[in-house]
């Protein structure tokens, strides 16, 4: 069991907490750090550990199953799921589209030109992939 999971969550952040911890948990799978058939702590454990009530890790457990990161077995517990998700070419283009739409319409807005917006994508990228990175990074407006 994953009890060690290195979920970091940033309190005082506008981001809701459960959606930081779904997001911390997908980059933990995406990094390697958590492999297909790893079994993560109980509802109980996580909710000690993050500090948040045993509702809010249903929560993020049902968004995760949703999502096809992990499978819920009644009485076993929530394991990461060792099959290769078969998102369609059409699939993973409509949601990288809206995402990108998300963020390019964000960076305008905060007047960043397209350039600063491909070195912010790269710096994160290359931050991702280090073991002691946050997905949520911390902002001066939080």
């Amino acid at each position: 069991m994953k009890n060690d999971m290195k979920i970091k969550l940033d309190y005082h952040s506008s981001e809701p907490l459960y959606w930081q911890a779904v997001l911390e948990i997908k980059r933990l799978v995406v990094t390697k750090r958590l492999k297909p058939g790893d079994k993560l702590p109980s509802v109980r454990v996580l909710a000690e550990q993050l500090q948040l009530n045993a509702t809010t890790i249903r929560r993020i457990f049902d968004q995760l199953a949703k999502e096809g990161i992990v499978i819920q077995r009644h009485g076993s517990g929530v394991f990461i799921t060792d099959a290769e998700l078969p998102f369609s070419p059409e699939y993973v283009q409509k949601v990288m589209t809206r995402q990108a739409v998300i963020y390019l319409i964000e960076g305008l807005r905060l007047g960043l030109d397209f350039n600063e917006l491909q070195k912010i994508l790269e710096r994160q990228y290359k931050n991702l992939m280090q073991e002691d990175c946050s997905v949520i990074p911390a902002t001066a407006g939080n």
